[in-house]
């Protein structure tokens, strides 16, 4: 399973870098049509899609490496905590049961041990380390954990209780959030079943009454007749439902981002997923139908 820690200015240098980059392609599109007047291979709105996919999907891939990383981190402190306990059985000292624990598979949080030791091992104190930790990792679990390890070992004596008694407690908390993302996830399903609800009425708006219209104002006009309720620009209607379609692409997979996972970063995923689903759908079916 693939997964990479991310910090916050690295997070910032890659919304920068594709937003940089996603802006650039916009403006060079612009000027190439309107003030240089030079033909593009790509319609505007294909170059506007293009130019949005480039600045959310570096970020959305950044977010969703970097979470997995954390749920990794999370999911393995109950077991590094009991075993810990079990260390502490024994008579080996907190400190030295997380060398022990640092040799061990705990996943991604093997290498923090393995930082936790060696700051150590440098002269830092205990205090000093686990804060260092919890800054890196980032989670509400890994500072409450590096907090309640400062304290034991400030406390000294017999541990072991304490330690066992909070990895339970963990391990039932993140049984009830499994449980409470398997309840979510229809809801998550419900906005992508609305998009394509949304995406489809689109689409047959276009083909079945826009189309339809358009091609009676045109045989009405070749043949000398007059058109009530004046002419009709086929183009800007597709541009506008396009662009709602992208809109609600956007916001839906933020939306399903904040309900399935808690944050609205998780959600960039989705919104990625559903703006390519909806480019797809419009070019296939409305500027270079199939059938």
């Amino acid at each position: 399973m693939f997964m990479l820690k991310v910090s916050k200015f690295e997070k910032k240098l890659v919304w920068i870098t594709s937003g940089v980059i996603g802006a650039s392609l916009i403006i060079t599109a612009f000027l190439s049509v309107f003030y240089f007047k030079v033909k593009l291979i790509f319609r505007p709105d294909e170059l506007m899609f293009m130019a949005m996919i480039i600045a959310l999907f570096p970020p959305a891939i950044v977010n969703f490496l970097d979470t997995r990383w954390k749920n990794d981190v999370d999911s393995n402190i109950p077991k590094m905590l009991k075993e810990l306990a079990e260390a502490g059985r024994t008579g080996v000292t907190l400190i030295r049961a997380l060398e022990l624990a640092s040799e061990r598979r705990y996943g991604a949080l093997s290498k923090e041990l393995k930082r936790i030791v060696n700051q150590l091992s440098w002269g830092a104190t205990f205090e000093e380390t686990l804060k260092s930790f919890s800054d890196r990792v980032e989670t509400k679990l890994a500072k409450r954990t590096a907090v309640l390890l400062t304290e034991i070992h400030k406390v000294g004596g017999d541990v072991q209780e304490v330690l066992e008694v909070v990895s339970r407690h963990i391990n039932e908390l993140q049984t009830i959030e499994r449980e409470r993302q398997s309840q979510i996830r229809p809801y998550v399903a419900i906005v992508y079943i609305a998009f394509l609800v949304f995406l489809l009425i689109d689409i047959l708006l276009i083909r079945s009454f826009f189309w339809e219209l358009t091609s009676l104002q045109e045989t009405l006009q070749s043949a000398g007749g007059f058109f009530m309720g004046g002419a009709i620009d086929l183009n800007q209607i597709e541009t506008i439902l396009f662009h709602l379609s992208l809109i609600e692409a956007f916001y839906g997979g933020l939306i399903a981002g904040k309900m399935g996972e808690g944050s609205i970063g998780a959600g960039l995923k989705h919104s990625v997923l559903l703006m390519v689903i909806g480019f797809i759908a419009f070019f296939f079916f409305v500027w270079n139908p199939i059938f």
